[in-house]
């Protein structure tokens, strides 16, 4: 039988190698630290199958109740997180219903599915859909910092205010038209393989953040300086100017 870790080790195994992103890290039955300017409250629960009458395919975390959840600040963003042991990766459900279920009943059921677990790659960020509509995004452990760069884009109720968005655009076009660190991309047409796949994508129609996403994705070790909203910045500025 499997011995599954408990929250604390769990804790442990995704703090192990975080990058220097992430500060003011406090570790609990909980795991609170700050990302980019962001304060997030982290619960750790391994991902197991359901068992009957459930699917094989069918796999969940269970969210229990827990006196700290009760100290969770306004201006902190809750995540409950499953834990992958054998594929090494980590499971987000959507935040806004994980907060909205906290402390409700002794445990609340999160699905996936162990297919698309199975299915995830190093260097991508994957999403997927219950068919109730849920959706829930899962990364591999070296790939932690990456989807916090993407999660409001993953979950864009995160984002309280669409005036909060737009001056974040419009710093971000400044950093990157005026920056001269190494490892990032001031304009798509000075890589062909860039312009090259959103030139693709913009035939089939794809959305702006479906592009972006695949730029991440592909480009990601190329540019490794590059935020997600960088990869925005820059690919808006090129869809506009078509």
């Amino acid at each position: 039988m499997t011995a599954f870790p408990k929250s604390r080790e769990l804790i442990d195994i995704f703090v192990a190698d975080l990058t220097n992103q992430f500060s003011d890290i406090k570790k609990t039955e909980v795991l609170r630290f700050t990302f980019n300017g962001q304060k997030y409250m982290v619960y750790f629960k391994c991902v197991s199958y359901a068992g009957n009458p459930y699917p094989q395919n069918t796999t969940r975390a269970q969210l229990p109740q827990r006196k700290e959840f009760d100290s969770l600040n306004d201006n902190e963003r809750f995540l409950f997180l499953g834990y992958d042991i054998n594929n090494d990766l980590f499971v987000c459900w959507d935040p806004t219903k994980a907060k909205s279920r906290l402390n409700k009943k002794k445990y609340v059921s999160f699905f996936c599915r162990q297919n698309i677990q199975d299915a995830v790659e190093e260097g991508n960020v994957s999403a997927a859909r219950l068919t109730n509509g849920d959706v829930y995004v899962l990364f591999k452990r070296q790939d932690t910092a990456r989807f916090f760069e993407m999660i409001e884009i993953h979950f864009p109720e995160l984002i309280q205010k669409t005036s909060d968005i737009v001056t974040s655009e419009e710093s971000i076009d400044n950093d990157v038209s005026n920056s001269d660190v190494e490892g990032r991309l001031y304009d798509v047409q000075d890589d062909t393989m860039v312009q090259a796949l959103i030139d693709e994508l913009i035939k089939e129609e794809k959305g702006r953040l479906t592009i972006v996403s695949e730029c991440s994705n592909t480009f990601g070790k190329s540019y490794p300086a590059m935020f997600f909203k960088e990869w925005d910045a820059i690919v808006k500025k090129y869809i506009s100017g078509k």
